[in-house]
């Protein structure tokens, strides 16, 4: 994805209330207050692992990420006692899974995952492999991302059915259902799920760097990327045109600000 982990680190304050309020449900479904093993899927730098220490301070986390960067720099700058952190793709067929992790199976009693499973495509094996982690009354506690509907602000007819021809990426419904199917299938079917538009503040120049994140999620769906425009000036500027709003207030270094409106999904899957 091409995105610094030092500015990754920089905006996480991006998914801090995302997070809490998936730790929120994490203390709500664990009664006993004990957290043997928790798994951070999507671990990122390391920033969610350290809140889910300060948190609930279980005895062991492990975080996992596809990106060799971002693990590289959760070692050097988030590294803690009770934490190890892994390169891994959870949509990787569990036989090919690094051997300490696959030493995990039937152990972990916490899976936990902001802001990272949108870029799972094959939701079928990740839920699979997530099972087969789970111990017994262990409980998967993650959100879902949808980018919002980018042909909704497309403009002219015309230039809407070219969007549609370049870029045919799931609907909602199909993104979220894939999950829940994909869950069943694995023999999860206790699951409850929570939608919620939680909204972000960043410095602009900040967001002008960010944004590539959700245009690169819309790129995976290219079909056909020519044609008289840039797809990336495209998609940027439907991005902001559809959830982006101007602030009048500036940050405490006096930055122009933005807010971002999310479309969030949160899904807790219990054994």
């Amino acid at each position: 994805m091409d995105f610094d982990p030092s500015t990754y680190q920089e905006i996480s304050f991006d998914a801090i209330l995302p997070a809490k309020d998936l730790i929120k449900q994490i203390k709500e479904n664990n009664h006993d207050n004990k957290y043997p093993l928790v798994m951070d899927i999507g671990c990122g730098p390391g920033n969610t692992a350290k809140l889910l220490a300060k948190e609930i301070n279980p005895e062991h986390i492990v975080g996992v990420d596809i990106d060799p960067d971002m693990i590289a720099f959760a070692k050097q700058h988030n590294a803690m006692a009770n934490t190890d952190y892994y390169i891994q793709d959870i949509s990787q067929e569990w036989n090919q899974w690094d051997k300490s992790l696959q030493k995990l199976a039937g152990k972990v009693s916490i899976i936990f995952s902001n802001y990272a499973l949108h870029w799972v495509r094959e939701s079928e094996t990740a839920t699979k492999n997530m099972a087969k982690l789970l111990s017994n009354n262990g409980i998967i506690v993650m959100n879902i991302l949808y980018c919002g509907d980018i042909y909704r602000n497309a403009g002219t007819d015309e230039r809407r059915a070219q969007l549609e021809r370049q870029l045919r990426y799931p609907s909602e419904q199909q993104v979220i259902g894939q999950w829940v199917t994909a869950f069943k299938s694995a023999g999860l079917n206790r699951i409850d799920i929570k939608y919620w538009e939680p909204k972000s503040i960043y410095p602009v120049k900040v967001y002008d760097e960010f944004i590539q994140w959700p245009v690169n999620w819309y790129k995976q769906f290219l079909t056909d990327s020519t044609g008289n425009e840039d797809i990336d000036k495209v998609l940027r500027e439907l991005i902001l045109t559809d959830r982006a709003r101007k602030m009048s207030e500036k940050s405490p270094k006096g930055e122009d600000l933005i807010e971002i409106k999310q479309e969030l999904w949160n899904f807790v899957i219990r054994k």
